[in-house]
């Protein structure tokens, strides 16, 4: 048997053999002798059947079971897909964000390849699920459009300005969009009450809402609060960029339900933690918080000045090779003024404030603290945020800091899911949970690198080798074939009656 053998369609899959077309233990796809790694599961479930049917699990069993396709899982562990809930879509305008507008218009078939590759690179390093936490339907309807993508929700933004509830439309980095166009000017102040705006954005069907607090943005605790409770009256969550020590405390008092970024630090101040910042951390633990720590953020500004970044071979599978040389050779294409390899202070501040960053990470993995995994992908106008891949470095950021994998794991699954009210259908190997499932060679609850082994992306059932959503294979999706350990499906006729 090859480890490598094309999926029969599951139609006609049992060659004639009427009883697969009238009895359910000849129908659909059978994951067999795997182990399941579920995060409501005490422990692996070894030896186990799963039963994949019209894009949903339709069976956990330990009994074997037959289906019209056949994928052998000896040695192997299927996982929920995993969820990345921060990132920005790669929709025109604005991406590659690491341009200007000029130079995406010079290099237009480059900027096309870019954006085709960027939702296959997310499910190349795992994550079959994404929120935009800026976005809109109109964008995420175009990220949802493409065949091999993550499943895409939005919140919708809200900043605070003078008093005024205003629309965040794009994330800042974008280009070609005006301060003006991001954050509109408020002319109805009767529809843009809390409840007014957060109405608009349920019935544009974002799942979450997103505040800010930050420099020109900075509401009032009641403000904010009557935000909140417009957004929990109709269950949606209210996450918000938060990135300071007293951005953080404010976001305590105003009661919100989760916080965006670690805690950086203000111009001048000392990279350990003062009393003041540890008492924000306890408070974030006490009121159950959810904390994205985004740890990538910094890490991905002080990989700008790494002369050899482009030639990571992880960034060939995130990025086309058109788009390297381009980000490469291109003056300006990801290389804002700010940033120089000689500026030996930049760096220090940048290690200082990763050093930071994974102190608070440790203190709330310790405290078992509700963690949320999100990259925030890009989080800037620079080229070291790459699709996938930088939330993959998110978590090597996370165990580092001291994170066990049975938490991580948590945070990338069920304990997003739970936070986007989304826990019915994705998080879990459960019956009835939508199959986006990850198969691996190794157990993600023994090393992060395990992650590194998926073999297969399951996308609403669909299996899909990992090798062909690399960008170093743009272009051979179209001969998708199943996991590399797929049975003939015929044997479907001695299917164990249940």
């Amino acid at each position: 048997m090859t480890r490598l053998i094309a999926i029969a369609a599951t139609a006609g899959a049992c060659f004639g053999l009427s009883a697969c077309a009238t009895h359910a233990p000849c129908s659909g796809i059978v994951i067999s002798n795997v182990t399941v790694v579920s995060p409501e599961r005490a422990h692996p479930l070894e030896h186990a059947y799963v039963r994949i049917l019209d894009g949903r699990i339709s069976e956990v069993s330990t009994r074997p079971l037959r289906g019209a396709t056949q994928i052998d899982g000896t040695d192997r562990y299927v996982i929920p897909g995993l969820i990345d809930s921060h990132v920005h879509l790669a929709v025109a305008p604005g991406f590659p964000s690491a341009m200007t507008a000029q130079q995406a218009a010079a290099h237009a078939t480059t900027v096309a390849a870019a954006l085709e590759q960027d939702p296959k690179s997310y499910l190349f390093f795992g994550f079959t699920t994404v929120v935009d936490l800026v976005g809109s339907a109109e964008r995420t309807a175009q990220w949802n459009a493409r065949e091999l993508r993550p499943d895409a929700y939005f919140c919708s933004g809200a900043a605070i300005i003078n008093g005024q509830i205003r629309y965040a439309l794009f994330p800042y980095f974008s280009y070609d969009v005006t301060v003006e166009k991001r954050i509109p000017p408020v002319v109805d102040l009767a529809g843009h009450t809390p409840e007014a705006v957060v109405a608009h954005m349920a019935a544009d069907g974002a799942i979450c809402v997103k505040t800010f607090y930050e420099r020109e943005l900075t509401p009032t605790v009641e403000e904010v609060r009557a935000l909140v409770a417009a957004a929990h009256a109709r269950d949606l969550p209210v996450f918000i960029h938060a990135n300071r020590k007293r951005a953080q405390a404010f976001a305590v008092a105003a009661g919100v339900d989760a916080i965006v970024h670690g805690m950086w630090r203000d111009p001048g101040e000392d990279a350990a933690l003062d009393d003041e910042a540890r008492e924000v951390l306890a408070a974030i633990v006490r009121d159950d918080i959810g904390y994205q720590p985004t740890t990538q953020v910094i890490v991905g500004l002080l990989d700008r000045l790494r002369a050899d970044y482009l030639a990571r071979p992880d960034v060939a599978d995130a990025y086309p090779a058109a788009l390297i040389h381009l980000y490469a050779t291109e003056r300006g294409a990801g290389a804002p003024e700010r940033f120089s390899s000689a500026d030996i202070d930049l760096q220090s501040r940048l290690r200082g404030t990763i050093g930071r960053a994974t102190e608070v990470t440790r203190i709330l993995a310790e405290a078992d603290a509700h963690l949320l995994f999100g990259s925030d992908t890009p989080s800037d106008s620079i080229y070291t945020n790459p699709p996938g891949l930088n939330g993959r470095l998110e978590m090597n950021n996370w165990i580092a800091a001291g994170v066990s994998e049975k938490q991580l794991f948590r945070a990338l699954t069920i304990d997003n899911a739970r936070m986007l009210r989304l826990d019915s259908q994705l998080g879990t190997v459960e019956l009835g949970k939508v199959a986006n499932l990850l198969l691996l060679r190794a157990d993600p609850l023994q090393s992060v690198e395990a992650y590194d082994t998926i073999e297969t992306v399951f996308l609403h059932g669909r299996p899909i080798p990992r090798a062909v959503l690399s960008a170093r294979m743009a272009g051979s999706e179209g001969n998708i074939v199943s996991g590399d350990k797929a049975e003939s499906p015929s044997v479907c006729l001695h299917s164990p009656k249940r």
